[in-house]
């Protein structure tokens, strides 16, 4: 693990990170349950919502501060990984971690007889 050296995190002699970037289409899981794109970790980070203080390279690991003072771990993760009804969506420059919803009115339409919308 690397100290946070300046608000860019981790940094060699030359003040340039040493440590990898982040792909926009990695996935992380947060301590929190939580689920992020890089792309969304990266935005976080630019805006200052969250400030970067340690990152580990083996197993892939970057421990957060958040805006409310809060720390969070996250730890990349396989995408195939993810939990049941949660994609990777991209929209334009954003890549996101997003949950699927159920259709409830169709679901509703059959229980109650209702003949499905067409």
């Amino acid at each position: 693990m690397c100290d946070r050296n300046g608000p860019r995190g981790c940094a060699g002699e030359d003040g340039e990170p040493t440590t990898p970037q982040l792909r926009a289409d990695d996935v992380l899981a947060g301590s929190n349950g939580s689920y992020y794109t890089g792309w969304e970790v990266r935005r976080r980070l630019r805006a200052g919502e969250w400030q970067r203080r340690l990152r580990q390279a083996d197993p892939d690991r970057l421990l957060v501060e958040t805006d409310a003072g809060a720390a969070l771990l996250l730890a990349a993760i396989d995408p195939e990984a993810l939990p049941a009804r949660t994609e990777v969506r991209i929209e334009g420059e954003a890549v996101r971690v997003v949950r699927r919803r159920y259709r409830w009115s169709r679901h509703q339409n059959r229980q109650y007889g209702r003949p499905d919308p067409q």
